[in-house]
């Protein structure tokens, strides 16, 4: 009986021991933590039909979307290794790198874009009852700035703060604001769109309220940008609110995704060619991604490029600035 027991058992062990051995495909598959941004926004759709284009069109990469506070929790998240790539607007992803705003004195120099997939305008909607046509009468006035911890929020008190409009701040969700923009607690707020029409927020709350795109001098815009010239502007079209009768200069936003040098050069060039690839699916999710020049937006972020990124580009035979080449890439 020892001898039949003691057999089974190393029998068993031997069993164990070939399960356990990945195979060579399991063993190149890359698994990725991807922070997006609150699961009320349009973009947050956009990521989760991004893993049907993974599986598909980069079957090794096996991402995980993770819901945050966008832009720049994002960016703190990825200095803090908690995610591997992260969504974030052009400015916040500009000043990290150059050790502005937020991260005066204390620069992510090895922060790096991996591609850009949307430009969108940033309305400053207020309701038509309130009766506010420059953003200057927001002073005192309960103002929702966008999400905690987004690119939205860090801009919108950067702007406030050059033209000396000192509102009386409304901090929270989107769900949050949009509540309180129905009980009327809050009268402007701002939200990234998708192309140059409204998301979902504005969209739902336009079947309680009338509202309108305050508009932008120019020289408020130039007052603005004297202190942060990277600051882009964009045209709100009339009749995308239902209360916007003209077209008015607002701010605008290129959204993308930006990741660490040290994450590899291969799963950069994996994911940047699957986004490339299933660029038609994408714009059935999120219109504005079939719209944009993902190439000419990718250098508009504004910082270097991830060494995958350039791989992929190169291999597409687009030229790249010398000022976008990471200092980890030969010229």
């Amino acid at each position: 009986m020892r001898k039949i027991s003691l057999l089974m058992v190393l029998a068993l062990i031997c069993s164990v021991a070939v399960i356990s051995v990945p195979s060579e495909s399991e063993a190149a598959r890359v698994f990725l933590n991807i922070g997006t941004t609150n699961k009320t926004s349009i973009l947050y759709p956009y990521y989760v039909n991004m893993l049907n284009i993974f599986k598909k069109y980069a079957p090794d990469l096996k991402p995980t979307i993770i819901e945050t506070g966008a832009s720049v929790d994002n960016i703190n998240r990825l200095v803090q290794k908690q995610i591997d790539i992260g969504m974030t607007v052009d400015a916040p992803a500009y000043e990290a790198y150059n050790g502005k705003g937020l991260w005066e004195g204390k620069p992510v120099s090895n922060l790096r874009s991996v591609m850009t997939f949307a430009v969108n305008t940033v309305p400053y909607v207020v309701t038509e009852e309130s009766g506010i046509t420059d953003p200057m009468d927001l002073t005192g006035k309960p103002v929702f700035p966008g999400m905690r911890g987004s690119g939205n929020e860090a801009q919108c008190e950067a702007i406030f703060g050059a033209l000396g409009i000192e509102p009386d701040w409304f901090r929270g969700s989107l769900s949050d604001a949009a509540d309180a923009m129905k009980d009327r607690r809050v009268i402007c707020a701002n939200k990234t769109s998708s192309g140059t029409q409204p998301d979902a927020t504005f969209i739902e709350l336009q079947t309680f309220l009338r509202l309108r795109c305050l508009e932008w001098t120019e020289e408020q815009v130039a007052k603005v940008r004297e202190k942060y010239p990277y600051f882009k502007t964009g045209v709100q079209p009339a009749n995308s609110l239902n209360a916007q009768t003209k077209d008015t200069i607002t701010w605008a936003a290129f959204v993308g995704d930006v990741a660490l040098a040290e994450i590899p050069e291969e799963t950069i060039y994996q994911y940047v060619k699957a986004c490339f690839e299933g660029k038609e699916e994408q714009a059935k999710v999120y219109k504005v991604a079939g719209e944009t020049d993902f190439v000419k937006a990718t250098f508009d972020m504004g910082i270097p490029l991830h060494a995958g990124t350039v791989k992929y580009f190169r291999e597409i035979g687009v030229d790249i600035p010398d000022s976008l080449l990471p200092p980890e890439v030969k010229k």
